[in-house]
């Protein structure tokens, strides 16, 4: 995990108290959770079991209920929530407004999958009310454990999240 500890310092230097994090599994979020412990710094998983059934899903309930009791934020994005921002990208791009997944597009060639998946990560917590006007440092990958890292403006006046820096590993 050669990006979560550098991840956790640029949380500490730019003076953000939010980590928001992709986790398939839940051991990426685990992995994590270790390294924050007893830090001032609130964890958000981000899980992918959206609109999927309990026996269906990938993220582990024992990790589930270790983050939980360690005050981490447990997310899964509604579905609904997801074929609502399909219809509205549709309609917005047929009237010329950008589109979300030409964002996504243009993220992924310049970044990599990893930090496109840190934009759709924030968004998702944006359009859950999860976040408000704030700075965050998102953590995801691009198949098993994590990779990538950004540090992202939150702002209820922007139509996305800002990100504002990649962060490398070490």
């Amino acid at each position: 995990m050669g990006i979560l500890k550098p991840a956790i310092d640029a949380a500490k230097k730019n003076n953000i108290s939010t980590l928001v994090i992709a986790s398939t599994t839940g051991n990426t979020a685990l992995k994590l959770l270790e390294l924050v412990k007893g830090q001032n710094l609130q964890m958000i998983v981000v899980t992918h079991d959206e609109g999927k059934p309990t026996q269906e899903r990938r993220f582990n309930e024992d990790i589930r209920k270790a983050l939980l009791a360690n005050k981490a934020v447990v997310y899964t994005h509604n579905p609904r929530m997801v074929l609502l921002r399909k219809i509205i990208g549709k309609v917005f791009g047929r009237l010329g407004f950008p589109r979300w997944y030409v964002h996504l597009s243009e993220v992924k060639e310049k970044y990599g999958t990893g930090v496109k998946v840190c934009h759709i990560i924030v968004q998702m917590l944006r359009e859950g009310g999860v976040l408000g006007d704030e700075k965050v440092v998102a953590i995801a990958g691009t198949k098993t454990g994590a990779d990538s890292a950004a540090i992202f403006s939150v702002a209820t006046k922007n139509k996305w999240p800002v990100q504002e820096e990649v962060i490398k590993a070490g």
